[in-house]
């Protein structure tokens, strides 16, 4: 067992106990919403497409959004003391986040948690010279179009640097990240995932609950992942 093991760590809906993409698409995107959600739940457009036909109904107003997802914020029980149990064992911890992003950051900055964190990947949302709102995915594969964040791939580069992961996330779409990890730690409907595919799992309530969990040593998951993030992407 090795005990500098680094965290990969969904922000919405696992960080947040709320998936704040989904608070304001669904607050300021009506009835297209309902319609753009169904479509990505049935899985006829990926996350990418979700973001960017939401993107459309939101408003033109950084500021605005901003105050909302701020205002909507509550950081799940035990996050602080997490990220100073990783310090304290030299554990890295990498926020990868699938959602639009721009909130991440300030809302870490307004908990005083920013500092404790090592990297953050996510998505970028603005307003462009013309006044519309667009979000650009930098971290999305080079060919596969399922994900906007290929979260695979984070994880991988770790692995590749000898450093064992463990995973946490709450989401369907954690699925790719958490298969290629070498300890998973899931909620909701990343726990039923991991169930029905026999992966090496805890799941948790807050997380108080993923202190206690020990490093895991490298395993070669190439065999049973969901994804080839060095490849063409999501397996057929």
């Amino acid at each position: 067992m090795t005990t500098n093991a680094a965290y990969v760590v969904d922000f919405d809906g696992t960080v947040t106990t709320k998936d704040l993409s989904s608070e304001l698409a669904a607050f300021f995107g009506g009835t297209e919403f309902m319609e753009i959600e169904n479509r990505y739940r049935n899985r006829e457009i990926p996350i990418k497409i979700w973001l960017q036909s939401i993107a459309k109904s939101l408003p033109r107003d950084m500021d605005i959004l901003l105050a909302k997802a701020l205002q909507w914020t509550e950081i799940r029980p035990g996050f602080d003391s997490f990220l100073d149990h990783a310090i304290e064992q030299d554990s890295q911890v990498f926020i990868a986040s699938d959602g639009f992003g721009f909130y991440i950051e300030p809302i870490l900055e307004e908990y005083n948690l920013l500092h404790k964190v090592d990297y953050i990947y996510r998505n970028d949302t603005f307003v462009d010279g013309h006044g519309k709102l667009q979000v650009v995915t930098p971290h999305a594969h080079s060919v596969c179009t399922v994900c906007g964040n290929c979260k695979a791939a984070h994880v991988l580069d770790l692995k590749e640097k000898g450093i064992p992961v463990i995973y946490i996330g709450d989401g369907s779409n954690d699925r790719f990240g958490a298969s290629w990890s070498d300890y998973i730690c899931p909620r909701d409907q990343l726990e039923k995932i991991c169930k029905e595919n026999d992966f090496n799992y805890s799941p948790w309530f807050d997380f108080y609950d993923i202190i206690k969990v020990e490093s895991p040593s490298l395993q070669d998951r190439s065999a049973i992942s969901f994804c080839s993030p060095r490849g063409s992407g999501i397996k057929v």
